[in-house]
């Protein structure tokens, strides 16, 4: 059965298996790339359009997620059970890395995780707990307290953003790089709390995440 179908933006809607769900995305394999950046969020992975965009001009492809299913999204209204569970959401991390290692479209690309938030915060367990599957990770803003366990585990190369205005991820992302070992960055943006606000502020952020992971593409 066919998975896929074309947009008009370049990309492709996929259906992705994470554990025991079911995960839309949107897949977008320039020609000639060598690496994917899985774009991570518990809400709404639209918010990395723009930035996505920015980095497949440069040659990286990309894959967008949402790690929340909308029955998910309902439940977690009522609940906040997948608010700041990484636990769940790890696990729906690594079931999509493991989709872009088999998919025949994708396995030969090696794998940058970029989150935001929680979703930030749960890309560094998934990097911790399966060191195999990213040779990087980007963590927007993320929180970083709900990851820091698994921080000293942490292989893969890791870029820390976070806006200048925004105290308690500045704070929380200086704490965490203290942890991280191996080649590990924490950049802020200056001028700005929220780094999607504005369009110059994601022009930075995807300038950053591409540098980064090109940076890495060859390591390993």
């Amino acid at each position: 059965m066919d998975t896929t179908s074309e947009t008009n933006n370049n990309e492709r809607l996929v259906q992705v298996p994470a554990g025991a769900v079911i995960l839309s995305g949107f897949l977008s394999i320039p020609e000639g790339t060598r690496g994917i950046i899985l774009f991570v969020d518990t809400t709404n992975s639209d918010r990395y359009k723009y930035i996505a965009r920015l980095v497949r001009e440069e040659g990286i492809a990309t894959l967008l997620v949402s790690l929340l299913t909308p029955e998910d999204e309902a439940w977690d209204q009522e609940t906040s059970f997948f608010r700041d569970n990484v636990d769940v959401l790890h696990q729906r991390i690594i079931g999509i890395a493991n989709w872009l290692n088999e998919d025949q479209n994708t396995q030969n690309l090696r794998i940058c995780y970029c989150g935001t938030g929680v979703s930030g915060a749960a890309a560094l367990v998934a990097a911790a707990e399966r060191p195999d599957l990213p040779i990087s990770v980007i963590s927007i803003a993320g929180r970083l307290d709900l990851a820091k366990d698994y921080l000293a585990k942490v292989e893969a190369a890791t870029l820390l953003l976070a806006g200048e205005n925004d105290s308690s991820s500045v704070n929380m992302s200086r704490e965490g790089l203290e942890q991280l070992h191996g080649d590990k960055q924490f950049e802020t943006i200056p001028g700005t709390g929220d780094l999607f606000e504005q369009e110059n502020t994601q022009q930075e952020v995807a300038r950053l995440a591409g540098q980064w992971f090109e940076r890495h593409l060859g390591l390993g």
